[in-house]
């Protein structure tokens, strides 16, 4: 018989060439993986523009949300206007609008009007955004507190 025949009928046994090793597995992979996934979520998740300008916002029963390419014009109890954070005048307010919206592709205008503010001054911003072609919104306070934005002149 040849060498090839009597290992058909024999039951081969395979030895494992991997041995047991005792001590702590290493943490630095798993580290790695959640520090990316940290960073992942981090950046793909929305920001939340915060305002250094404090305004009391009035509330609003029925709001909606909207996420555009926006421009947002705060005003204070006193009447100041601020342009993304910036003061701002009324000379320069329309320039200013219309370069951001060239520059940005900007639509939509936010205002944020303390609810101390006259009425005037905020139909006048209004109508001054509308006539540059933007959507206005109006930025209220929800029942829980929350800010959200509200309907504008454009509905």
């Amino acid at each position: 018989m040849s060498p090839d025949q009597r290992r058909i009928g024999e039951r081969r046994v395979f030895r494992s060439r991997l041995s047991v090793v005792s001590g702590r597995p290493d943490m630095t992979p798993m580290v790695d993986v959640v520090f990316l996934l940290l960073i992942f979520f981090m950046l793909s998740s929305s920001f939340v523009q915060v305002s250094g300008i404090t305004v009391n916002l009035p509330g609003a029963v029925v709001s909606s949300q909207t996420s555009v390419n926006k421009l947002v014009l705060s005003i204070d109890r006193n009447n100041t206007l601020y342009f993304n954070d910036t003061p701002m005048t009324w000379d320069i307010l329309a320039e200013q609008l219309q370069k951001c919206k060239q520059q940005w592709n900007a639509d939509t205008v936010i205002i944020r009007a303390d609810r101390k503010t006259t009425y005037g001054v905020v139909v006048e911003i209004m109508s001054l955004a509308r006539s540059l072609g933007l959507n206005v919104y109006v930025a209220t306070m929800d029942a829980q507190g929350k800010e959200e934005i509200d309907y504008g002149s454009d509905r």
